[in-house]
């Protein structure tokens, strides 16, 4: 089922699961209430793959299709304007069991393979007869001995439960890096399904299972303290532990980033974990392979920490979620755990979280994650590794901000940073306030970071306070709180940090639309002027005397609930009270049958009840 009353990023999910549904596999997909109102791009593919209502269903149509992936239409119907329930009553003769040509083997393991293909959907090349995977994957070309030595004794742990299509890529990417240790990898599960089980077995990967009680959030808190205590007790010896939850996808550089980088977590006492995720590298943000960064951030998407850092948080992880002050589990241990101590990461990520779970933020998903650049090569020589460590690292640091050439200005209008054929940094000063308590006041910063597109949310991905961004491939800037940072100093006497409340109303009106249109860019509900609906932009024009002046440039960065702020300076000003999502209570649901298999990609169930009677 997928939620797609809600405008962002599950559209895409969507697409995810149709192209993965293998050719001559018959699909049935519903529609309830509001569901079309995230159709989006994924409307131009179900109209590509056959379908002669998806680009025209209104945010209230009630629509269900019957057909053959790359086949015919069956049936297909729609009512434009429903507000019901919606059921589907239709009798389907279906062939008897036939093994598809391409099938037929004497293979014990393709035998297995058929099997299981029999009873789980959407598992793209695993189950295609007409582009079929090789089983056993394939040995991928090996690292240098070097590198391979350094991982031989570092365990992969997969965390995982039951989503065998979202597991089976994450598997797929992993055997296929260059200088994967297949026997290293080991997927724990907090939740199974037969479907998992088989698919593993399937793959030849070591499993285990942890039982963990609980719902939700409070159950994932415990599972993954559960997932350390496993790590500690059963691989006491490694040097360190690589973590990957299911839906996250390696780059084939994934096994050489972590090789080239994993002794600085024994080398450097201010570093806790190796992310190859990137903290920074988003959209526009993402250009040098070869450059890795230091700052203060959570372990993200495949990290790697020691032994001794999983021992350290253990003994404070508590085993009573009543007494967390977060249930989110990365975040408590950058919280509790790091000790303000740092990450190593990528300018260009080497993995790429490509699932939608019960944490994702749709928004930010789309706006920065589900579409990040990720290093398609591998081998990829880092620059200067050795600088990495803290103090050379501060030097280093410290002398590119002092040398840096001062951006001032209003970082909101266009051409604020200028374009350079040569490698330049520059360095723009914000004023950092403290308030009544001593703490550091991040207004500036917030504005700052919004209008250029950089991550704004928190200071994760900051070293030292100060954000580090590559705009170009020969531009790079930094973003420096003055005068509370410790870089702060370096501001020269004749340059006034910039702040929000000292723009002039003209300014102010650029940095609104700029942040306005960063936020929803050209937010777009197709067929939406049914029963009077509107986009949000409309919805922000009837609340504003300001007129968006888009830029075809600009990224598309979230802002939280909690980030809406009103400025002093002008009472006569708007909030930044921009509109995100669209709760109708809805959603999309897909059945994809076999011929004559069926194949249950989803779940069934729209409303809390079964709309589909075979």
């Amino acid at each position: 089922s997928f939620p797609l009353d809600k405008y962002w990023a599950h559209f895409a999910d969507l697409q995810w699961y149709l192209q993965r549904i293998s050719s001559g596999r018959l699909v049935v997909l519903s529609v309830s209430k509001h569901g079309c109102v995230g159709l989006r791009q994924a409307a131009i593919t179900l109209d590509a793959m056959g379908s002669y209502f998806a680009k025209y269903l209104t945010i209230y149509a009630h629509w269900i299709w019957v057909f053959i992936k790359d086949g015919r239409t069956i049936s297909e119907t729609a009512t434009l304007n429903g507000f019901t329930d919606n059921h589907l009553h239709v009798t389907l003769a279906l062939l008897e069991d036939l093994v598809p040509h391409s099938m037929e083997s004497h293979s014990v393991l393709e035998r297995a393979r058929w099997h299981y293909c029999e009873s789980v959907g959407s598992m793209g090349d695993l189950c295609d007869e007409h582009a079929l995977a090789i089983l056993p994957i394939p040995s991928p070309t090996p690292l240098p001995t070097s590198a391979r030595n350094v991982l031989k004794d570092i365990p992969v742990i997969v965390t995982a439960g039951k989503r065998p299509q979202y597991l089976y890529q994450t598997l797929k990417s992993l055997l296929s890096a260059p200088g994967v240790h297949p026997e290293n990898i080991l997927v724990v599960l907090g939740e199974s399904t037969p479907a998992t089980i088989q698919l593993l077995c399937l793959l030849n990967v070591k499993f285990t299972f942890l039982k963990v009680e609980g719902e939700q959030n409070k159950k994932l808190f415990i599972y993954y303290r559960r997932v350390f205590e496993y790590v500690g007790k059963n691989f006491p010896l490694a040097p360190a532990s690589i973590f990957l939850d299911e839906d996250v996808e390696v780059s084939p550089d994934f096994f050489s980033f972590m090789s080239r980088t994993m002794w600085l977590l024994h080398a450097d006492p201010t570093l806790y974990c190796i992310n190859g995720f990137s903290a920074t590298g988003f959209r526009g943000f993402s250009h040098d392979p070869s450059t890795v960064l230091r700052g203060r951030v959570q372990v993200e998407w495949g990290y790697a920490v020691t032994l001794k850092f999983i021992q350290e948080a253990l003994r404070i992880w508590p085993l009573d979620t009543a007494l967390a002050d977060t249930h989110f589990y990365d975040e408590w241990l950058y919280k509790h755990a790091s000790n303000n101590r740092e990450c190593i990461f990528p300018e260009v990520s080497r993995t790429h979280h490509f699932g939608i779970g019960m944490n994702t933020d749709a928004y930010s998903a789309e706006a920065y994650f589900l579409f990040m650049p990720t290093v398609t090569a591998y081998n990829v020589p880092l620059d200067n590794i050795n600088t990495l460590l803290y103090w050379q690292y501060q030097t280093h640091f410290q002398n590119s901000i002092k040398n840096a050439i001062v951006l001032e200005g209003n970082p909101c209008k266009e051409g604020f940073i200028p374009s350079v054929t040569h490698s330049t940094t520059f360095v723009f000063y914000y004023s950092m306030d403290r308030d009544a308590h001593g703490k550091r006041v991040y207004l500036n910063y917030f504005y700052t970071a919004k209008c250029l597109g950089v991550w704004a949310q928190s200071e994760q991905g900051q070293h030292d306070l100060v954000m580090t961004v590559r705009v170009s491939k020969w531009t790079t800037l930094h973003l420096v709180g003055a005068p509370y940072s410790p870089h702060g100093h370096l501001c020269p006497p004749r340059v006034k940090p910039w702040h929000v409340d000292s723009l002039s109303d003209e300014d102010y009106d650029i940095m609104m639309n700029r942040i306005r249109y960063q936020e929803l860019g050209n937010y777009i509900v197709p067929n939406r002027r049914q029963r009077g609906s509107f986009s949000h932009e409309e919805k922000y024009h009837k609340n504003s005397e300001t007129k968006a002046t888009p830029s075809p440039t600009s990224k598309l960065p979230p802002i939280q609930e909690s980030e809406r702020t009103t400025t002093t300076h002008n009472a006569a000003r708007i909030p930044l009270s921009l509109y995100r999502s669209c709760n109708y209570s809805s959603s999309l649901s897909i059945l994809a049958l076999g011929v004559p298999r069926v194949f249950v990609c989803v779940y069934l169930c729209l409303l809390k009840r079964v709309i589909y009677t075979l």
